[in-house]
């Protein structure tokens, strides 16, 4: 069975920005389903907050927390116990909708 391969060129025709949210928040918040793109730069401007993700089976996002303060917790659904996040840190996460079934590897 051949492997289905994509491969992705930028060549000017798209916005890069499409694939990318920021998000800034102050409070424990989840993401809305317009927030929910491959590639998520979070700064939480107050110590001890929660980002909850609320991705299906599968489905993944990089978290980048791009705060210079505050690590926060990253959650995918609320019973989950959820993995700190230091600033400068980048995490990939896979989703799952069982508690504690989500996979989040920090990348650097």
């Amino acid at each position: 069975m051949a492997a289905n391969i994509m491969q992705f060129k930028y060549t000017g025709g798209f916005d890069p920005v499409e694939f990318a949210t920021a998000v800034t928040f102050a409070d424990s918040v989840a993401l809305t389903d317009s927030q929910k793109d491959l590639f998520v730069q979070a700064v939480a401007s107050a110590a001890s907050k929660v980002l909850t993700l609320g991705l299906q089976d599968g489905q993944f996002m990089l978290i980048a927390n791009v705060g210079g303060t505050n690590a926060f917790t990253v959650k995918n659904i609320a019973d989950d116990t959820g993995s700190s996040l230091a600033t400068g840190k980048v995490a990939l996460v896979i989703g799952s909708t069982t508690a504690n079934g989500t996979k989040v590897y920090v990348l650097n």
